[in-house]
């Protein structure tokens, strides 16, 4: 019997270890699936860049290799977020799922955990890794190009530099992960929803509903403008910090809302399924 009906940090942190190891074949071959696309995007990208005679202290691979990061963490990391609830497609392991003696917090938190969080580690790991997979390729095809080295992540973040920088400030870098939070949240949303293609689904209705409130904003716009409604509000800008620091604010918070609905969606899906 189940003494706290919550949470439990020994009862949870066995869940996760359990969730962890019965799907060690799948999560070893995404694993695998994920270094080996970024190391085949690398390897492609660096034939391009080092097949000419380009000499600089600089890696000019590293551009893209930044580029790569973030793209890499989104489309990565929506993906993971869409595997969430995937225990929930199928009657023999929705069965499996709903006899696990645990609250249904501490199930959604530890698939919450391992798709979350535990990915950003795996995702940082594979990257490094296929990062020096291309170092090691071309620093032995190309031996007298000193300059093929390891990407540096501090050139994620820097203004007024002499290299390249993927964002000027770290409020730049701060609402782009923190869209990357809303962005992964709804994906999670959609699993709990979806549990079979989650990502397809969720994708193709995010798509939908975006394209509808640009239609709706479009058109609410051309209306106050053919209204000169527009002029009859005093000029008010606001500076780039202010939107970035709003922009953190906004996503964090909808990224917790979506989160929190998932867990209720997941609770009420629960007790569906035991009727």
């Amino acid at each position: 019997m189940i003494k706290d009906t919550f949470f439990s940090l020994p009862r949870f942190m066995n869940l996760c270890r359990k969730e962890m190891v019965e799907s060690w074949r799948s999560n070893v071959l995404r694993i695998v699936l994920l270094y080996g696309v970024m190391t085949v995007a690398m390897v492609w990208n660096g034939y391009f860049e080092y097949r000419d005679g380009y000499r600089s202290s600089d890696d000019p691979a590293w551009t893209f290799l930044l580029v790569a990061f973030i793209w890499g963490l989104w489309v990565f990391g929506c993906l993971s977020a869409s595997f969430t609830m995937e225990k929930m497609k199928t009657k023999t392991n929705r069965t499996s799922t709903l006899m696990t003696p645990a609250t249904p917090f501490e199930k959604y938190f530890s698939r919450w955990f391992v798709f979350t969080v535990v990915f950003l580690v795996v995702f940082l790991i594979t990257y490094k890794l296929a990062d020096y997979t291309r170092v090691i390729v071309y620093s032995l095809t190309y031996p007298e190009k000193d300059f093929i080295a390891p990407v540096d992540l501090s050139h994620l973040v820097g203004k007024g530099k002499g290299y390249y920088t993927l964002c000027r400030t770290g409020l730049e870098f701060g609402a782009l992960i923190a869209g990357y939070f809303f962005v992964q949240s709804l994906f999670i949303l959609g699993s709990t929803i979806w549990p079979k293609n989650s990502f397809l689904k969720t994708f193709a209705s995010g798509t939908i509903i975006m394209i509808v409130y640009f239609l709706v904003g479009a058109l609410m716009t051309k209306i106050l403008l053919n209204n000169k409604l527009y002029y009859s509000f005093p000029r008010r800008e606001i500076s780039d910090e202010n939107m970035m620091i709003l922009l953190i604010v906004v996503c964090t918070f909808f990224a917790l809302f979506n989160w929190i609905l998932a867990y209720f969606r997941f609770k009420e899906s629960e007790i569906i399924n035991r009727m």
